[in-house]
């Protein structure tokens, strides 16, 4: 994942006092249970990614053997593939 668990967090809390702070939301719940709601989001999010990412590294490995890892050539079927499998599973990669 890029980002640590504190990064997560401070990201978290910036994102829930802006929107407190410019009147964006009527908070029903504290706001540090809100503040761990949008950390877990992003967490989840960023592990959707990673796991789209593997799954296409995993399939460039199997069925792309002729590619060596890293070269242009094979970056630009990873995206390929990483596109393929985000669309399949209904998630829009940033």
């Amino acid at each position: 994942m890029r980002l640590n668990d504190r990064r997560i967090e401070a990201i978290a809390l910036a994102i829930v006092d802006r929107l407190a702070e410019e009147e964006l939301i009527d908070l029903t719940m504290d706001e540090e249970d809100l503040t761990n709601l949008v950390g877990d989001c992003i967490t989840n999010d960023l592990a959707r990614e990673d796991e789209i990412h593997r799954e296409a590294v995993e399939w460039l490995a199997r069925n792309r053997r002729h590619l060596e890892a890293g070269t242009s050539d094979w970056e630009i079927e990873l995206e390929r593939r990483r596109v393929a499998v985000a669309i399949q599973r209904g998630y829009l990669l940033p």
